[in-house]
């Protein structure tokens, strides 16, 4: 039902942004995104890539957000997808994922922003062998930034689930998780942003309910030309996957560059404190690697 819901209010805002368009005190704003990545998995020597499972490939993705300012009142949906470009047909190699997510909350853009946020998304794993249905997953959770005159800190917290198995769910899936996220954004110009991030999340996996822990790193430089709308960018994401029962332990590496395009404001630091630049956390990619290699 969650799902469901969080679902409806991103298509609802969705809807609704052509007709506020033109209101009095509306402020619209929007992002678009396409990118390539790099994709490293290491098992550390513990046997977790068996079967032909790809260890090394290229993903391709993109997405968006569209936000929507009213005096202090801030909307702003989110939507995301990306695919894998190797062509192994091993099972439990990950192989795409989609998703969207609304973020509500109270903005001034001289002090930092309070809200809430839902997401809900959609991942495949291949299915060789019968055991891997794919799944919709999602995550509800607070977050908040302070604003610094170079500085943003955005913290976030909440909960991440998927479907349930009787309703089709994979049951190697990442459920009944909390996580914490915390980044940090450092403006060298008003078109120059270098970010940096650390994420932890604890919940189970498998038939077997292990737990499994996942810690989360990352960097990011963005540079946008003065004057267009467009920005480029080159960062490093990566993530450590502990199942507790099987002693299993897998990392993940990602190199990513690509551009981004802008609406409604006029630089990255303007975006920061006026426009979209709420995120969702990483929960769909962690899937991706907990519903597969590592299980």
């Amino acid at each position: 039902m969650i799902p469901r819901w969080i679902g409806f209010a991103v298509l609802g805002l969705l809807a609704v942004v052509p007709a506020i368009a033109g209101a009095e005190g509306v402020e619209l704003s929007a992002r678009g995104e396409l990118a390539a990545a790099y994709v490293n998995l290491d098992d550390a020597g513990k046997d977790v890539i068996q079967g032909g499972e790809a260890s090394d490939f290229w993903i391709l993705g993109g997405g968006g957000a569209v936000g929507v300012a009213w005096q202090s009142l801030n909307l702003q949906a989110d939507f995301s997808a990306e695919g894998t470009l190797d062509e192994k047909t091993a099972d439990d190699t990950y192989l795409h994922s989609y998703g969207g997510g609304l973020h509500v909350g109270w903005r001034n853009p001289e002090r930092g922003f309070f809200g809430a946020f839902g997401s809900v998304g959609y991942l495949e794993i291949n299915n060789a062998h019968g055991k891997d249905p794919d799944t919709v997953a999602w995550g509800v959770g607070l977050e908040g930034q302070v604003f610094f005159e170079p500085a943003t800190l955005y913290l976030q917290a909440g909960y991440l689930d998927r479907e349930s198995i009787t309703a089709g769910g994979d049951i190697d899936a990442l459920k009944n998780a909390g996580f914490a996220r915390s980044v940090g954004r450092y403006f060298c110009g008003e078109n120059c942003k270098l970010e940096a991030e650390i994420s932890y999340a604890q919940g189970k996996m498998d038939p077997d309910v292990d737990t499994v822990w996942i810690l989360g790193w990352g960097a990011e430089a963005e540079y946008r030309p003065d004057g267009w709308p467009v920005s480029g960018f080159l960062g490093y994401t990566g993530a450590r996957y502990d199942q507790d029962d099987d002693d299993d332990v897998l990392y993940e590496h990602r190199i990513g560059f690509g551009v981004r395009v802008y609406f409604g404001q006029e630089s990255l630091k303007a975006n920061d404190r006026n426009g979209v630049s709420l995120e969702l956390p990483r929960y769909l990619e962690w899937n991706g690697q907990i519903a597969g290699a590592l299980e």
